[in-house]
């Protein structure tokens, strides 16, 4: 198995034949107002020279549902899998969706995906994805907040090879809002560190951090590297910071 890390919280999982992503993230000018504008230079997703495209999403907002990107450029090929939000979002622009449930293992090419609960910090319908090729097990948190359900992902599916889990420690609030939260949005390092030792993970690979940083709308938690080398210390967990197009090989006994 050979996961590319894309942008933020995009993956791109290859194994044998099969190939999906996961969250890609290309066209980000919409999250300005909000998120404000990238630190770096969005990753180019790789585009797919199969006649299938089959992107896992694990919920409804702009920084993980790129609707540009899959509408204009996978286009026809692409074929969604997501909670009922993305579906319906995905099926109003006349794309292929498929709605996943809680624990119901599909299959596409020679991977099993099990979509998982998460919690979102505003309470939208988001998964998580447990991905096995037979040989390896890896989790997407997407950007999942701390919750109870590590325990049970560790005694069904793990030991996982790696955990691929959000670290930024979002605070702030959406447009609208009236009521601003001292509770982060996503987990933050010592939650992350935690939740990746709990799930038996070999390796914890931060996700959703570094891009966006605009306060006090989106405020990311300070000096994020630096607090998850601690807490990975402390813990015994082992970190493996990926830049984006780098790719982590499992290589099959």
């Amino acid at each position: 198995m050979k996961i590319t890390k894309l942008s933020w919280s995009g993956l791109m999982v290859e194994s044998g034949n099969t190939r999906i992503y996961i969250d890609p993230l290309q066209h980000v000018g919409d999250l300005f107002a909000f998120v404000g504008a990238p630190k770096h230079p969005i990753f180019p997703v790789p585009l797919p020279l199969d006649e299938q495209i089959d992107v896992l999403i694990t919920h409804i907002h702009a920084d993980h549902y790129d609707q540009g990107l899959l509408k204009e450029t996978f286009a026809a090929k692409c074929t969604i899998y997501g909670p009922e939000p993305v579906v319906a979002a995905a099926r109003n622009v006349l794309l292929r969706a498929n709605l996943v449930h809680r624990f119901e293992t599909f299959y596409l090419g020679g991977l099993s995906i099990t979509p998982v609960p998460a919690v979102d910090w505003v309470g939208e319908d988001q998964v998580s994805y447990v991905i096995s090729d037979g040989h390896h097990t890896i989790f997407h948190g997407g950007d999942t907040n701390w919750h109870g359900y590590w325990w049970t992902f560790a005694e069904k599916f793990g030991p996982f090879q790696a955990a691929f889990l959000p670290v930024n420690g979002v605070k702030g609030f959406l447009p609208g809002q009236q009521i601003k939260s001292e509770i982060s949005g996503t987990m933050d390092p010592l939650q992350a560190v935690t939740a990746s030792r709990i799930l038996r993970s070999q390796v914890l690979v931060p996700i959703h951090y570094g891009l966006f940083d605009s306060p006090p709308g989106y405020s990311e938690y300070p000096q994020v590297e630096a607090v998850l080398d601690q807490e990975a210390k402390k813990q015994q967990v082992v970190i493996k910071f990926m830049q984006d197009g780098e790719y982590l090989e499992l290589n099959t006994p």
